[in-house]
């Protein structure tokens, strides 16, 4: 089978299908939807990478980054230290274990390039992180036979060729809200990401259970903003709006959901001529270097990057060279709190 006899079955030019191997995006959709078939159906790759993997094992991995959102005007990687950190920690990781790692950001419009890549047989697995993907294209993918590792994404591996890696998300949210329960807070605020986010949806869970436990109530519809997790655009105008609708009676506290947000949120703070901690005292989740020499130093609930890369990553070669690990399912544990002069306790006032 070659790219001619796929053409030829697909009813398009050679040169479609060489556009549609290579994913480039003047092909129709339902062109490239039918020339995708032909070449799934007859199990077909260039032959550039039959070569490569004749008599070799394939040491490519990919990290698929979801970008979703509508606003393409902005970088997707270099927003956020996490995707940062965790592309150099992964990269490291790979290396050592004899893999190279490719990099994508996938888009709306570019989503068939995670099928290009697996059905080229380019690459041997791949890391899926980012935006919260349709249950809908993860159970394509699980019935394609593609090696995954998930990360945030769902609570269950639906095959076993898809791995799941979340951290302990409720806990973050948990130690967050009663860090500042502990200092008397009670008109306490939380700013955070996405609600179909795994990550924001247990991490606003352990906020909240901090908060019931000490006989606080949380009022969702005063304080409680979403925004974009992973810009720190998001976190600056979701405080903006909290603050603003309660200006006349302002929280004392204020949790950001990602270090991402937190920074963006200590900017809002400060633009609206508040102080920290003497006026709002202010928390985040997720370990981000900068809050250290902000003043006054962000307090933060810690988790860390390198293992977050060293599980995935080693959990999924594992995955690819025997076939199968002993639970497709893990919840990272590690978690800690690290308290910083952001948070004021009330009987300070």
């Amino acid at each position: 089978m070659n790219s001619s006899e796929i053409a030829k079955l697909a009813h398009v030019s050679r040169t479609t299908v060489s556009r549609v191997l290579n994913g480039h995006g003047n092909v129709s959709e339902s062109t490239r939807q039918r020339v995708e078939a032909v070449i799934r159906e007859h199990n077909y790759f260039p032959d550039a990478a039959a070569r490569n993997l004749v008599g070799k094992q394939n040491k490519v991995l990919a990290l698929f980054i979801i970008d979703l959102a509508a606003n393409r005007d902005q970088y997707t990687i270099s927003r956020s230290q996490f995707f940062y950190d965790y592309i150099a920690y992964a990269i490291d990781i790979a290396n050592r274990h004899g893999y190279n790692l490719l990099t994508t950001i996938v888009h709306q419009d570019n989503m068939g390039d995670i099928d290009r890549l697996f059905q080229s047989r380019s690459i041997a697995g791949g890391i899926l992180m980012g935006d919260h993907l349709d249950q809908t294209i993860l159970a394509r993918f699980a019935a394609r036979g593609y090696k995954l590792m998930l990360y945030n994404q769902i609570r269950r591996s639906p095959a076993p060729n898809i791995l799941v890696v979340n951290y302990d998300n409720f806990r973050c949210g948990l130690l967050a809200g009663e860090a500042l329960v502990r200092r008397g807070h009670t008109k306490i605020a939380h700013v955070t990401g996405e609600p179909d986010k795994l990550s924001v949806q247990d991490r606003l869970e352990g906020f909240e259970s901090a908060l019931t436990a000490a006989g606080i109530p949380f009022d969702r519809k005063r304080y409680l903003e979403y925004g974009a997790f992973n810009r720190r655009a998001g976190g600056y105008d979701a405080t903006t709006r909290l603050l603003r609708r309660n200006w006349e009676d302002l929280p004392t506290a204020l949790c950001a959901g990602s270090a991402t947000m937190l920074m963006g949120t200590f900017e809002a703070i400060r633009d609206l001529g508040l102080r920290i901690p003497e006026d709002i005292s202010l928390i985040g989740i997720d370990n981000v270097d900068t809050a250290m020499y902000t003043t006054p130093p962000l307090s933060i609930v810690s988790t860390s990057c390198e293992e977050i890369a060293k599980v995935t990553v080693a959990r999924l070669i594992r995955l690819v060279e025997e076939n199968g690990v002993e639970s497709c399912d893990y919840v990272i544990p590690d978690v800690t709190l690290d308290l910083r002069s952001s948070i004021r306790a009330m009987a300070e006032a």
